[in-house]
């Protein structure tokens, strides 16, 4: 008895200890939102994946399908930025993630890439006990999103090059409307460095870090790292500058064909104006010759004219 008993609790376990996701839709398709629920365990994984954080506990879903709704929705949730700039947001000591659908629309974006976004906020809202910058919240969060549509997307222009001086500067333009879309970009790639320069375990290493309450930052990045938070700065800034330089490489192979059609649009009609103008030149210049030295003879003879002489004739004197 005790044998099938233990069968039937390793069947039901899934389901017994499966994470408890409430949806809640606000103007929006039952089927959209539906596959997004359908997606918060993946998404929960993907961030354990790029991470090394795990999280288990229940999470509400808020699926917003209508831009009114959602703004109206995010001021009673205290969201500073502008509504219509915000994709979705993650409120950790509530659970709670809210999706603007409307938004991520009229961008063209990946609804997926905004929950792994936003649960990647959730999952390091309730397991970091350190405070840290910004830029690594964002960056961490833009990293585990990953979508190579949304990539693309912002890789064809949706996000201007702006140049920061700091990464407290970069901090400062996460919270800036103007700077915010560049910011967000940069800080993935701030991330992304560090992946780079040290291995993605020694990312994780300093995330586990934050969650044990080592700190300050500083020193845990140095930590886990080995390398000095303002030597990594420097080391951002270049970087940057090369990319800056790869970016601009980048635009005009890419577009070269349409550069060199451009060119060819506007040399045409000027061509045709410069020959237009050399013609009247041209025009004007014999017309100058004709009044000073005439080809007529008519036009040149004085009033001592031989005798015999007539205009319709002017060989007749000589006759």
């Amino acid at each position: 008895m005790s044998r099938y008993l233990l069968i039937l609790l390793l069947l039901l376990a899934p389901a017994l200890f499966a994470r408890q996701v409430h949806l809640d839709v606000v103007a929006a398709d039952q089927a959209t939102a539906a596959r997004l629920q359908a997606q918060v365990e993946p998404a929960f994984e993907h961030v354990a994946q790029k991470t090394g954080i795990s999280d288990d506990r229940s999470l509400i879903l808020v699926v917003v399908g209508g831009a009114r709704s959602f703004s109206e929705l995010a001021a009673r949730d205290g969201v500073g930025m502008h509504a219509e700039s915000v994709l979705g947001y993650a409120i950790p000591a509530e659970r709670r993630i809210v999706l603007n659908l409307s938004g991520i629309r009229d961008r063209q974006l990946e609804p997926v890439g905004v929950l792994r976004h936003e649960i990647a906020h959730l999952v390091m809202g309730s397991s970091l006990r350190v405070a840290r910058p910004l830029w690594l919240e964002e960056g961490v969060a833009q990293y585990v999103e990953s979508m190579a549509l949304n990539e693309l997307i912002e890789a064809q222009g949706a996000n201007p090059w702006i140049e920061f001086s700091s990464l407290a500067d970069l901090d400062t333009g996460l919270r800036e409307e103007g700077r915010s879309g560049a910011a967000y970009s940069e800080a993935r790639e701030v991330i992304r460095l560090i992946v780079s320069r040290h291995g993605e375990q020694k990312l994780f290493a300093l995330l586990k870090l934050l969650e044990q309450g080592e700190g300050p930052f500083d020193s845990a990045f140095e930590k886990a790292t080995g390398e000095n938070l303002a030597a990594f700065e420097s080391a951002w800034l270049e970087d940057r500058d090369a990319r800056s330089g790869r970016r601009v490489a980048g635009f005009f192979g890419s577009n070269l064909w349409w550069i060199l059609l451009g060119l060819t649009a506007l040399l045409i009609p000027l061509a045709f104006v410069l020959i237009r103008m050399r013609g009247k030149s041209q025009v004007d210049h014999w017309e100058e010759a004709e009044r000073l030295y005439p080809s007529d003879p008519s036009w040149s003879y004085s009033d001592d004219e031989p005798e015999g002489y007539t205009p319709e004739d002017p060989d007749a004197w000589k006759k």
